[in-house]
């Protein structure tokens, strides 16, 4: 594309006033800006999505409202959005193809403001980074943000330029699906409502699980039962039962061609998912069993299998990425079979003690190895499914912040490429989103992370305390910090299915500490809003005590099963108000209540 004379002039113009231009500008001075926001003549959705939310932010922060206009206009002060003439013909060296679909660019030149990247997503990106870094934005959640007020707008030099740390970046928390959250925290996962607006997303088909789905039992077990997995002499499916049978051809053949019309059927997905069932039942035929002692693993006979559709679908569709699980008994790597390189392990550290840093814990070694094993033969990197609530109790607390803060950069030096966090889901509907322990901070913290492993996590920690519960937010922190000394200082282990009789790290001072700091949150707080959060996340501690109450309350006096009733249907009742469903991963909070509460009607 030729660039027309005017441009040219104005290039040249602008070359010598760089020169002698301060090295910083003023963007807006008392609520008034002379500059103009340039978007790319054939921008992509989202940096015209991009443009929009600089002029919405700018003008909140500043009262401001900047016009946005299109190249051929040059205005004489700009900000340029996307890749395009203006932005290369003011920085020429910036090579945005060089920074992928979400890498960017953030500089000033002269007056003028560069913010250019990939066109999926990376200018969008950076632009949110412009706003969060530069001019102090937050996005907590989906409804708590902090805005800053300025009526004047100095800007400094500015060189960044930032890629993700991870391809795939997924905080699995209700709130966080939200899809403005997840586009200005940089959150690309599968199940996010990012739509082309916001530059799309890491979309699966069939995500996990998936063995049952491609060959369902109630099509093919009545005249094939030789399609499932022999177990004691049976043959066995369904999702929490059984798997199929690797080494059939036929079983390789119908997996192969549903998944060729999944991919016609949805494309634009580039990655679909061809893995086990959510349970151990896997073949023990002589020709699977064969298999897997020879490669030492269960493992094997699963990597052949979706080597063998792999090579298939990439006759057609070598673009696309064909996902499966190292989970449970297929954790560890086999000993011959390599994944093809359309092929992504997701390995799932599911049994894993989340208290500790995975690489310090006894308990995590052979994690450890494995983790190691799958990155030095997956030549393009593996995804992880990471673990990070209490799914037999949503609520109650678990100290995995610092196991978080470490691994994740664990994660990136071990050759990982994408994480999925599982967190709490089908949880709630309410303010709080998912309305497990401490989600919000958790999905935030992620979002971070995910996209910087080097970024400072207690940073990241102690600005979200303090911007989404005002001067609460320091004893919270403070509750939080009582829990994680706790579990680092006695070495005690936790797993993300605890009971909550076996959560031994709360013991009678911990709960009176803990007791002590949220009475001084509750003080604190400054807004009813603030006052709200506190008392959500004091549930953490509530549902502890109540549990304990109601359960010794049963064999105690009339008196005794009163008053824990008494206190057991309050709590429920503000669960409620707060929206929560589920009190653990398929267990809704109703039928929990009536557990508790049916041996203190006596």
């Amino acid at each position: 594309m030729s660039i027309n004379l005017r441009f040219l002039a104005f290039v040249l113009t602008f070359s010598v006033a760089v020169s002698a231009s301060a090295s910083t500008a003023t963007l807006v001075k008392n609520g008034k800006s002379g500059y103009t926001i340039v978007l790319a003549t054939e921008a992509s959705p989202s940096e015209k999505h991009a443009a929009s939310e600089l002029q919405k932010f700018i003008a909140d922060i500043s009262g401001a409202r900047l016009p946005v206009v299109g190249e051929a206009d040059k205005p004489e002060k700009m900000i340029v959005v996307g890749s395009c003439e203006t932005q290369r013909a003011l920085a020429p060296d910036l090579n945005t193809k060089a920074l992928g679909d979400e890498g960017f660019a953030i500089r000033t030149v002269g007056p003028h403001l560069l913010i250019a990247g990939g066109r999926l997503r990376g200018t969008m990106y950076g632009v949110y980074t412009f706003l969060e870094e530069v001019l102090g934005c937050r996005w907590y959640t989906s409804t708590v943000s902090r805005i800053p007020k300025k009526r004047t707008i100095h800007l400094a030099s500015l060189n960044i330029t930032q890629k993700p740390d991870f391809e795939y970046r997924e905080p699995f928390y209700m709130d966080s699906w939200d899809a403005d959250w997840s586009a200005r925290n940089k959150a690309n996962g599968n199940q996010h409502k990012l739509d082309e607006t916001r530059g799309g997303k890491m979309s699966y088909i069939g995500f996990c699980h998936t063995f049952d789905a491609l060959v369902p039992m109630d099509k093919y077990y009545k005249d094939h039962p030789e399609y499932y997995s022999l177990i004691d002499g049976a043959r066995v499916g369904g999702q929490y039962q059984g798997q199929l049978c690797l080494t059939n051809p036929d079983v390789l053949k119908i997996v192969t061609d549903r998944v060729l019309q999944l991919i016609s059927e949805n494309p634009n997905s580039r990655i679909v998912s061809v893995s086990q069932n959510d349970n151990s039942g896997y073949c023990r035929c002589d020709k699977c069993k064969a298999v897997d002692e020879e490669e030492g693993s269960q493992s094997g006979s699963v990597l052949r299998f979706v080597n063998a559709v792999a090579d298939e679908v990439g006759k057609q569709h070598p673009e696309m990425m064909i996902d499966t699980f190292a989970y449970i008994y297929t954790e560890r790597p086999p000993k011959i079979t390599r994944p093809r390189p359309n092929v992504r392990i997701r390995l799932c550290p599911v049994f894993n003690c989340q208290h500790h840093p995975y690489e310090k814990c006894e308990n995590d070694k052979a994690f450890v190895e494995n983790l190691r094993g799958w990155s030095r033969i997956a030549a393009n990197g593996i995804y992880i499914w990471h673990y990070n609530t209490n799914f037999a109790n949503y609520l109650a607390p678990l100290p995995d912040l610092q196991e978080l803060a470490v691994d994740i950069p664990l994660y990136k030096r071990s050759g990982v490429v994408g994480i999925f966090f599982e967190g709490t889901y089908t949880a709630g509907n309410g303010p709080y989103g998912s309305g497990g322990f401490m989600d919000d901070l958790k999905a935030y913290l992620i979002a971070k992370l995910s996209w910087n492993t080097k970024a400072d996590p207690r940073t990241i920690r102690d600005d979200f305390l303090s911007g989404y519960f005002g001067k609460a937010g320091k004893p919270i922190g403070e509750y939080l910090d009582l829990l994680e000394e706790k579990v680092a200082r006695e070495n005690i282990h936790g797993t993300v299915f605890p009971g909550i009789d076996k959560i031994d790290f709360l013991t009678e001072d911990v709960m009176t500490k803990s007791n002590e700091l949220f009475d001084r949150a509750e003080k604190l707080a400054a807004t009813p809003d603030e006052l709200r959060r506190v008392k959500h996340a004091r549930l953490s501690i509530r549902i502890v005590e109540v549990y304990r109450e109601s359960t010794k309350a049963a064999a105690g006096s009339t008196k005794d099963r009163r008053a824990a009733l008494g206190n057991l249907v309050r709590f429920v009742r503000d669960c409620k108000a707060d929206g929560i469903v589920n009190i653990s991963e398929g267990g809704l909070i109703d039928p929990w209540f009536e557990a508790l509460a049916a041996p203190l009607r006596k």
